[in-house]
């Protein structure tokens, strides 16, 4: 997975993290420290970032600082501890960090943005936490390929830091549109927000699905489960278009 990255060589650090240099420096609850101890083998800070490995600008405002971008790779014992790790350890670390979340042979990758706290600026603010899903990098398939391709930093055409690091963000967003399309679309700044907009509606369509579905195993009059069988197959049909608009990117505007 690291290789994927194709990082300059001045920026690979290999660097050992240990569990006991994590506990030290963060407040943890009695549960969260246990919860480190028994459900992290290893962590490695893997690949650095900064103006004189990539030969990127920092940026900086009042708001966010990035004057380096570190690329972590974390092994769990367990894949189900994968979220409250990944808190964890984004609240943990200052900069911005992309945690690449191992299991046996399968990755997660985690991000999120860090909003410099107003009152205490050696502080940050962890927002828009997110992941993929599992993935194997050995895999062949179109996506996984598509995927680990587009992961390649030497590519994206940016002048400082944030401006890679939104680009590995929306590449890494773009495996769950891919997994809806069944092919590995290209995120570009022009179309990641309707890609996102068109995701949410498929998503919050599904949960409506799954609420009528729920409602449909308790219900017993017959014309309440026709009415809301009806309401179901209009979902569903709406889940096919929205899926449609995935597959050929093509922008409707509502009347």
């Amino acid at each position: 997975m690291i290789q994927s990255f194709n990082p300059p060589p001045r920026a690979v650090v290999n660097t050992v993290i240990t569990k006991k240099l994590f506990l030290d420096q963060m407040k943890l609850t009695p549960s969260e420290k246990k919860l480190i101890r028994d459900e992290i083998s290893s962590i490695h800070m893997r690949i650095v970032l900064q103006p004189q490995t990539i030969g990127l600008m920092e940026y900086e405002t009042e708001e966010y600082q990035y004057k380096q971008i570190v690329i972590s790779e974390v092994v769990l014992n367990r894949q189900n501890v994968c979220f409250s790790i990944a808190r964890l350890m984004q609240q943990a670390f200052p900069y911005p960090l992309i945690l690449l979340l191992k299991n046996r042979e399968e990755y997660m990758i985690n991000w999120a943005d860090k909003r410099i706290n107003l009152a205490d600026k050696s502080k940050r603010v962890v927002e828009n936490l997110e992941f993929t899903r599992w993935i194997n990098p050995a895999n062949t398939d179109s996506i996984t390929k598509g995927f680990l391709n587009s992961l390649d930093i030497t590519k994206p055409q940016c002048h400082n830091l944030k401006e890679l690091f939104d680009i590995l963000k929306n590449h890494f967003y773009m495996l769950a549109v891919a997994d809806e399309t069944g092919n590995y679309p290209e995120a570009t700044t022009d179309n990641i927000l309707y890609y996102r907009e068109q995701m949410a509606l498929l998503l919050q369509n599904r949960e409506e699905q799954k609420s009528i579905l729920e409602e449909l195993k308790n219900e017993l009059q017959f014309n309440v489960q026709v009415q809301l069988n009806g309401n179901l197959k209009i979902l569903q049909n709406i889940e096919s278009s929205i899926v449609e608009l995935l597959i050929t990117n093509k922008i409707i505007l509502s009347k």
